[in-house]
């Protein structure tokens, strides 16, 4: 079960004076069990390419089928196959709209036609795993909560879906690092527990070599790198720094002490990798 994306371009505002193509030709598959990151610089047409796989944009050209359904057609199959796949924006406290928490994050399965006893069900269990107290947020107002519990509400909203593929938009954009800590542990413990396929836009190098299995690099609306983040940070720093981005801290740390002569590893992607690593290093010369 998979996202297929076959040969797709989108082109905004096209026989305009402001046309502008956002992404071209590209072909890319999504499989169930996978953590993709995509990073890139700002206006390589990350958000534009994510916003495809849900239907949100028809590509100018090209098709996607989400297991097996093209989902650029209009008929029942597509919409449910729309369905599968959970939308959080950037910002996604902007999602929000209803008069309480429960209702906000019960939309979504209440359009889907679920029994009143299972959306009951969704939210309580969306709202547990994303770690807000039932009884204490359920009859708040969305809009008086702090930004993090708010960002904690548009994630569960999507949760209660029970997507099959999550697509994240820079979901911890204006968070402090305590919030977006606990986003990003709750998102992993998802991901580990259920197998569902996560694709994370990010701009933060550290949560991408932390969390993703597979690592997309886009540059002027193309995909230029495509593979694991250990393999792509450690020999394509020219192409990285082409497409505006750049390795890990760490990464760069350790570089330049195996160029200073200390025998490290350089493709460690993690604080705990590179004190591992040192102290190893540190012992063969002792």
């Amino acid at each position: 079960m998979s996202i297929v994306l076959d040969h797709i371009s989108y082109t905004y505002m096209p026989e305009t004076p402001y046309e502008r193509t956002a992404i071209k030709d590209i072909t890319l598959e999504i499989n169930q069990g996978e953590f993709i990151a995509i990073i890139g610089h700002t206006g390589s047409g990350k958000s534009t390419l994510v916003q495809h796989l849900n239907g949100l944009l028809k590509p100018t050209a090209g098709s996607i089928t989400v297991d097996g359904v093209n989902i650029n057609k209009k008929s029942a199959k597509a919409k449910a196959a729309c369905r599968k796949v959970g939308m959080v924006f950037q910002y996604a406290e902007h999602q929000l709209f209803e008069e309480t928490v429960y209702d906000d994050i019960a939309f979504g399965p209440r359009n889907q036609g679920v029994d009143e006893e299972f959306v009951q069900r969704r939210v309580q269990q969306a709202m547990e795993f994303v770690g807000l107290d039932v009884e204490g947020f359920s009859k708040r107002s969305p809009f008086t909560l702090s930004g993090g519990q708010m960002r904690r509400v548009a994630i569960a909203g999507v949760i209660a879906l029970n997507p099959e593929y999550l697509i994240l938009d820079e979901p911890s954009a204006g968070l402090d690092p305590k919030g977006r800590d606990e986003i990003f542990q709750q998102i992993m413990e998802l991901f580990k527990a259920t197998g569902i396929a996560v694709v994370l836009v990010s701009h933060n190098m550290e949560d991408v070599a932390r969390m993703a299995t597979r690592l997309i690099v886009m540059n002027h609306g193309e995909i230029c790198l495509d593979g694991t983040p250990s393999v792509i940070f450690k020999n394509n720093r020219d192409q990285l720094k082409a497409a505006g981005v750049d390795v890990p801290n760490v990464t760069a740390l350790m570089s330049k002490l195996k160029d200073k002569g200390l025998c490290v590893q350089d493709d460690v992607l993690t604080v705990e990798q590179a004190t591992e690593a040192i102290l190893a290093a540190v012992r063969r010369q002792c």
